[in-house]
């Protein structure tokens, strides 16, 4: 049996039952029992001890408290602020306005009287009781242990800890058996300081560490780097940004920036505004450009500034690197042979139109030089020196052509590369691309490319960041769109965006007498320009429709030059019948050829959002504009981001929203409007929910 003397300690909760039973088990454990007892959680009989040491006076009147028997001599404890957790209010920035929260009145004075004496008093203290309102709120509350009393609007809780007890109520307890001269509770102490001091140590040293670490970072940027704290204090400036205002770092470290930056365009650029804006900056040496920007947690601004030398000189690498792998327009006007009329005329109105950035439709039959023309502008377009990308669309997979174009996010979908993918788009910056067979391209990708050209961004497939792209779009069918559009196949107002600026291309047997030079060039090109033609042969060709055009030509005159016996093509030379194109089908035969009906194209929509992983969002946000509509509420961003979170396994930003919103009404399934019309489905909409079997009626 325990001999030992026994201290019963009795708090209210029982958060502050283990602190402070934890703490006389360290100081005095050795030589006493120390129990415990919390009134919140007892539910046992009569406490009995030696002694009771109860947490707070306030206890002495609590109902409970009538469970501790009378014979025992009580001692109420002084209590002090847990040392523990004084570095979390250390790093506080000075002058700063906190709650002090605590559930009596007395307990909170105390707290902030005990904090002030230990020399914690370069905060602002503001007390604050259970179901008191403050006349403006407060960012930071500090409370020991009693965070269940803190308002709810508070951004940062701290929480120090259940007050500890006084070294002298300690010496009370010890007083009362007699035992004061059998414990050294200043060596005790002073292990607790040196064992907290070892810590703080270790904390410093990292923070130097760290401090070293990012100091590295930042002077390995090539930019300029400057931030400023909320009260306009300069906390970053690296070794580029000395060099571009000739400051030095130990100048500029902690001073208030209107005494670094005597600019005053500058200053007041740096210092105002809350959204990311750029300007361009002159020193002595330097052009720069400034972008800024506002960290929204602790209102601090950072600034970079990018020198433009280097960055042109950059874009000039980057884009000699696209051009050694490729992605260069490889035919000039030159390039183009012919000396009739109608080809004269359609490489003149090319040259015109190559000084605008407007995009270009480019139609002709297959093999009338479209690729060729394409090319030609973007050599003779301000754009030249950029990249040039072309992608045929009936060479694509449909699968593949959206990953192509857009690019993709690592995991955005099985079989995704790691780390994702730049799509066309993005290589295609500061240049042109070349979209040939436009009219190829299925319903879906109509509809972003309809984007790209009226925004000027896009976004990747299984992103959520908009990326800006400046590209020329060029692009070419042998399809007759009045026809498509007229039959569902194609938007009309994708048609009207791409026909800003257009080119048709006459077909051979419009060109007729360009044949005797196109032959000799692809004679030569072969390497047999001795090659003699008879006339009668030359007379049958320009006979012939070359509903290949150019391309059947070049095949024909290959044909020849390889079973000719000699130096000389022979009509004997000539191809039969069969080796010619088949005949263009009549416009009363094409009309016949009507697209899909609304039902195949709503049923293909849905495989494609099935096939990306895209179905459950988008019939989601159908359904909640459908019910919001239902109910004559406002549809809004915000509202339809929340209830993602509630109906699918993960939340969509805002921004996110509106693309998608976009997308939807790019397909017409929703229409925007401004004002209390809102967005409301429609009834091509409604079809596609009740087809996938989200509504009944």
């Amino acid at each position: 049996m325990d001999s030992r003397k026994q201290v019963g300690v009795v708090t209210g909760t029982e958060m502050t039952r283990v602190a402070l039973c934890q703490q006389l088990e360290e100081t005095i454990g050795d030589i006493v029992q120390i129990d415990s007892y919390a009134l919140d959680e007892w539910t046992g009989g009569t406490i009995t001890a030696d002694v009771i040491v109860v947490s707070s006076k306030v206890l002495l009147d609590e109902p409970g408290f009538q469970i501790v028997s009378p014979k025992v001599p009580i001692i109420v404890a002084r209590r002090i602020i847990n040392y523990n957790y004084i570095d979390r209010l250390l790093v506080i920035p000075e002058g700063t306005d906190v709650l002090l929260v605590n559930d009596v009145k007395s307990t909170v004075y105390d707290s902030i009287n005990s904090l002030e004496k230990l020399g914690v008093d370069h905060l602002n203290y503001i007390p604050h009781l259970p179901g008191e309102m403050q006349i403006r709120p407060v960012s930071i509350a500090i409370t020991p242990g009693e965070i269940a009393y803190v308002p709810e609007w508070v951004e940062k809780v701290i929480d120090i800890g259940p007050r500890l007890l006084d070294l002298s109520t300690i010496l009370e307890v010890l007083r009362f058996f007699e035992l004061h001269d059998e414990v050294n509770l200043s060596e005790k102490y002073m292990k607790k300081i040196i064992q907290l001091s070892r810590e703080l140590v270790k904390t410093n040293n990292e923070t130097l560490f760290l401090n070293s670490h990012l100091k590295k970072v930042i002077d390995g940027v090539h930019d300029g780097i400057l931030a400023i704290n909320a009260q306009g204090i300069i906390t970053a400036f690296n070794e580029n940004l000395e060099s571009i205002l000739a400051i030095s770092r130990e100048t500029a470290i902690g001073r208030k920036i209107e005494d670094i930056i005597i600019d005053t365009d500058l200053l007041y650029f740096v210092i105002n505004g809350d959204v990311e804006e750029n300007m361009l900056f002159s020193t002595k040496h330097y052009e720069v450009v400034v972008n800024r920007f506002k960290i929204i947690t602790d209102h601090s601004i950072v600034c970079t500034f990018k020198d433009t030398k280097k960055t042109i000189e950059i874009e000039k690498k980057l884009k000699q690197k696209m051009v050694s792998q490729g992605y260069v327009a490889k035919y000039k006007l030159n390039d183009i042979i012919g000396e009739s009329a109608e080809i004269q005329e359609a490489k003149q109105i090319a040259n015109k139109l190559a000084k605008t950035n407007l995009t270009v439709l480019i139609e002709g039959e297959s093999g009338t030089g479209k690729e060729l023309f394409a090319s030609a502008i973007h050599s003779l377009s301000e754009r030249r020196l950029g990249p040039y990308l072309a992608v045929n669309f009936s060479a694509l997979p449909e699968d593949l052509v959206e990953a192509e174009l857009f690019g993709y996010e690592e995991g955005s979908f099985t079989g995704a590369k790691k780390g994702g993918k730049v799509g066309l788009f993005e290589q295609a910056n500061g240049g042109t691309i070349f979209l040939d067979e436009i009219g190829d391209i299925s319903s879906k990708i109509q509809a972003r490319l309809l984007r790209v050209l009226q925004e000027k961004e896009i976004m990747r497939i299984g992103g959520n960041k908009i990326i800006p792209i400046d590209v020329r779009i060029i692009a070419a069918t042998n399809c007759n769109f009045v026809e498509m559009i007229n039959s569902g196949k194609f938007r009309v107002d994708l048609y009207h965006r791409l026909k800003a600026l257009y080119l048709r291309l006459p077909p051979l047997r419009e060109r007729i007498g360009d044949l005797p030079h196109l032959i000799r060039h692809f004679m030569i090109a072969n390497g047999k320009e001795y090659i003699q033609i008879d006339d009668d042969v030359l007379k049958q060709l320009q006979s012939y429709t070359w509903n290949g055009n150019i391309r059947e030509l070049k095949n024909t005159i290959d044909y020849m030059l390889t079973v000719c016996d000699g130096t000389k093509i022979r009509n004997s030379d000539i191809p039969n019948h069969h080796f010619f194109e088949m005949t263009v089908p009549s416009d009363e035969q094409t009309v016949k050829e009507y697209g899909p009906s609304k039902q195949e194209k709503l049923k293909e929509t849905l495989v494609d959002w099935e096939t990306n992983g895209e179905r459950a969002e988008y019939l989601f946000l159908l359904n909640e504009i459908y019910e919001l509509n239902q109910r004559k509420e406002l549809v809004g961003r915000k509202k339809l981001s929340e209830l993602t979170e509630e109906h699918l396994s993960y939340r969509l930003t805002e921004q996110q929203i509106r693309y998608r919103l976009q997308y939807l009404e790019d397909l017409g399934f929703i229409s925007k409007r401004k004002g209390r019309a809102g967005t409301k489905i429609t009834p091509d909409g409604r079809e596609l929910l009740m087809m996938d079997g989200e509504r009944n009626d």
